[in-house]
């Protein structure tokens, strides 16, 4: 698409970003059961990239899988109920799905180059049997880690997150809604973020507090689990299901602020390119 039009975006006040965040949370109360399935099904899938190489594909397929989350809140909002195979919806479309594919393996390339370059000399140093218990869920192996080592990398996965957030904030869904290139989409979501960084920043600061709590309850599951051994089975279902809900908040948000920012109407459905009205019930 040449249209000038979708090149355009606005410039929205700081207050917008409380907005964002009620808004995501109104959207959520039409359909809390359907789309907790749909992030359930999402985590489920995400689990999988502690798995090697089935690891690597997940994470090429985030942006993906995103875009199917994204998509679910916009049939929400349409006034329809989206099915659980809205998930896989961009895995279908024919324009799009190349263009996430390969934004997920650019990510995933700029953020193992970065995890290379800040603890390529730390982890060769950790013995490989504590490596291997920790890449089995064993939490207790990671007492036998240096904290230093474990700040580090603490620190670099958050810059990793961070360079991944930004990079597909907006790109995904210029991708999916209005079927961009990935240069041309990649560009115009940085330059849409540095216009509004105000709004962001507060939708930012608002999750942030949102998830201290979260962190907290992991905190105390994750201790408990060393020194115990165990944990409680409620503090699990609690987290099993704040998590997905905060998950929600975080695509709802992402979801109003694209819209706001960028437009939105009965145009960029993706609907033509992945036959999108057989996803609703």
């Amino acid at each position: 698409m040449n249209d000038p039009s979708l090149r355009r975006f606005n410039k929205l006040p700081a207050a917008r970003g409380l907005a964002w965040l009620a808004g995501s949370w109104e959207l959520v109360r039409r359909q809390p059961i359907r789309l907790l399935l749909i992030s359930l099904f999402f985590q489920f899938f995400l689990s999988f990239s502690q798995a090697d190489l089935v690891g690597l594909l997940v994470v090429m397929c985030l942006p993906a899988l995103s875009a199917g989350m994204l998509h679910a809140f916009y049939l929400v909002e349409s006034g329809k109920t989206p099915m659980l195979a809205v998930l896989f919806m961009p895995f279908t479309a024919k324009v799009s799905i190349s263009r996430l594919l390969l934004l997920g393996g650019t990510v995933l390339v700029l953020s193992l180059l970065l995890v290379s370059m800040t603890l390529a000399g730390q982890v060769m140093d950790v013995d490989p049997q504590v490596l291997s218990r920790i890449e089995q869920g064993d939490l207790e192996a990671l007492q036998h880690i240096d904290p230093n080592v474990m700040e580090n990398t603490l620190l670099t996965m958050a810059l990793a997150a961070a360079l991944g957030g930004m990079l597909t904030y907006f790109t995904v869904p210029l991708i999916w809604f209005r079927k961009q290139s990935l240069a041309r989409s990649v560009l115009l979501g940085l330059r849409a973020m540095g216009r509004n960084w105000r709004p962001l920043l507060l939708i930012g600061c608002l999750l942030g507090l949102l998830a201290v709590p979260i962190a907290l309850l992991f905190g105390s599951f994750y201790v408990s689990a060393l020194t115990e051994g165990g944990s409680s089975a409620w503090l699990a279902f609690l987290l099993m299901l704040l998590g997905p809900f905060f998950q929600l908040l975080l695509f709802g948000t992402q979801y109003l602020a694209f819209r706001d920012i960028f437009g939105l109407d009965d145009r960029f459905g993706g609907v033509n390119d992945a036959g999108g009205d057989q996803l609703v019930a």
